[in-house]
């Protein structure tokens, strides 16, 4: 009875051993992209996500994530006022997110109007497991206003190569270590290790005068 207790612990210990050394299957990165398009004329371009917009301009944003959730975009202004974008009943209230489909934000009208005093504002990119409240999503995003008087300004660099105002200042901006952002072409391409527990927020920087 003894040596039989005896070579069920062993077999056990064994067992726990093993367990301890099968190396954990590591979680897919999760992803999302975020392009910025602005109006020229009838058409639609793609634009550089650093690029300083005029006044009275109109842009748009297309996104696409490699995971469900929920959508939530806030805008800081250089205004000071701080407002929930998208959903909104001006900009489209269906926020699901469905893996590897692209969505335009806004996405029931065509664009949204730059405006407000020179600067840059801050656009907010929020993607939860669950859905939020306007407040909630608000309360995420609580951050000084942008500064007015920091005006946006031309990369000479650039300037001359490509013949537009960049702002290296602009486009995407990690607010979590955990993040890493790429940029491709004119997309922003944002990834974080390990499963979806909680909202996942990202901040772009869009300069206007």
């Amino acid at each position: 009875m003894r040596s039989q207790a005896l070579r069920r612990l062993a077999t056990f210990l064994l067992a726990l051993a093993a367990a301890a050394q099968t190396p954990k299957r590591a979680q897919p990165a999760r992803w999302l992209d975020v392009t910025l398009d602005r109006q020229e004329g009838e058409q639609w371009l793609a634009a550089e996500p650093g690029r300083v917009m005029k006044k009275g301009e109109h842009v748009r944003f297309r996104f696409k994530a490699n995971f469900a959730g929920y959508l939530y975009v806030v805008n800081h202004g250089t205004s000071g006022v701080r407002a929930l974008l998208f959903p909104h009943a001006d900009a489209g209230m269906d926020n699901t997110v469905q893996p590897a489909r692209e969505y335009r934000v806004p996405s029931t009208q065509p664009s949204f109007r730059i405006d407000g005093p020179a600067g840059h504002d801050q656009v907010f990119w929020i993607i939860s497991p669950t859905p939020m409240s306007e407040s909630e999503a608000l309360a995420l995003t609580s951050s000084p206003p942008p500064e007015p008087r920091l005006l946006p300004r031309c990369d000479e660099t650039l300037m001359r190569a490509r013949g537009e105002c960049v702002d290296t200042k602009a486009g995407p901006r990690m607010i979590s270590r955990e993040l890493t952002i790429v940029q491709k072409n004119e997309t922003a391409h944002v990834s974080v290790s390990g499963r979806l527990t909680k909202p996942l927020l990202y901040q772009f920087r869009l300069a206007h005068e």
